[in-house]
């Protein structure tokens, strides 16, 4: 190949690469809303799931029918086994992060996330064989020692702050497992995956539905959860996923750990623990370094 052919290759992965950090980067700012939706509407978790997961899948639906057109239906079926896998992954994630709510802090929940990129890089290395480089693993230690520190100031609060503390780390397991999946089938879209796990998410808390009946204020809040922060996180997200490293794409995506509880914090006056704010602050420290780091090194 010449001189020319390796350069031009070079620019269009870094222009990817460019492209993927900017749509994760807007996802997981409409992702960041979650817990503020969660608190502000003040519903079971089971309720909250199923009106959020009706309007997540109609915004999704609606954006591949956009994309493809007469393939809509196309472009659902080809997503395979991995998809349907994927589909089931997003419904245990979004059901474990709604439950969690219901026992934790907005805080806690948000900055065990920042756990993923490490459990992310392990199971990429597991599974697709996607080495991660060693500014990715020494910030992703690092965001696990924050996460560490917010589950130790859980100790102080009570049995049942442990018992969200753990299904926030259920949660991001099933993010981390989805993350390397739809970085190993990237040559097919799985945003489709999106309004199918929320589907699936739907039939798993309707049998436990406590509010069948919504006023027009709650129907139209969750109209709005269900588009902006779900629907449109998902889009983006799974779009810049498959164009980014498994790894680099959760640390980006940690960025919803100091994001979350501000807005709660600044909305409903839900201040995290002293403890929990320096696990956040370091875990922001990780995410922004290794952005600063693992672009210096691609231009270079």
């Amino acid at each position: 190949m010449s001189t020319d052919a390796v350069e031009s290759a070079r620019r269009a992965e870094s222009a990817t690469y460019a492209s993927g950090v900017m749509l994760l980067v807007a996802g997981t700012v409409a992702f960041s809303s979650a817990g503020l939706f969660v608190r502000i509407l003040g519903k079971d978790a089971a309720t909250t799931l199923f009106w959020r997961g009706i309007f997540t899948a109609l915004i999704v639906i609606l954006y591949v029918a956009w994309r493809e057109g007469p393939r809509t239906l196309a472009a659902f079926r080809s997503v395979g086994r991995a998809g349907v896998a994927i589909s089931f992954l997003n419904a245990a994630s979004m059901g474990c992060f709604i439950a969690s709510l219901q026992y934790t802090t907005v805080a806690n929940n948000s900055i065990i996330f920042g756990i993923s990129p490490f459990m992310t890089a392990a199971i990429a290395w597991l599974l697709i064989r996607e080495r991660p480089t060693a500014s990715t693993l020494a910030f992703s230690a690092l965001a696990l020692t924050g996460a560490a520190l917010v589950v130790g100031s859980s100790f102080r609060l009570s049995a049942s702050g442990l018992f969200g503390d753990a299904l926030a780390v259920l949660m991001t397991l099933s993010f981390a497992v989805k993350t390397v999946l739809v970085r190993k089938h990237a040559t097919v879209s799985m945003v489709p995956t999106g309004a199918i796990g929320a589907l699936i998410g739907c039939a798993g808390a309707a049998p436990f539905v406590t509010q069948w009946s919504l006023t027009t204020s709650e129907l139209a809040t969750f109209a709005l959860f269900g588009f902006t922060q779900q629907g449109l996180g998902l889009i983006l997200t799974t779009i810049g996923i498959a164009r980014v490293p498994s790894a680099h794409a959760a640390l980006l995506m940690a960025l919803d750990v100091p994001m979350s509880p501000t807005w709660v914090w600044l909305a409903v006056g839900e201040r995290p623990e002293a403890l929990a704010l320096t696990g956040g602050a370091i875990v922001l420290v990780a995410v922004v370094g290794h952005i600063l780091v693992e672009g210096r090194r691609r231009r270079s």
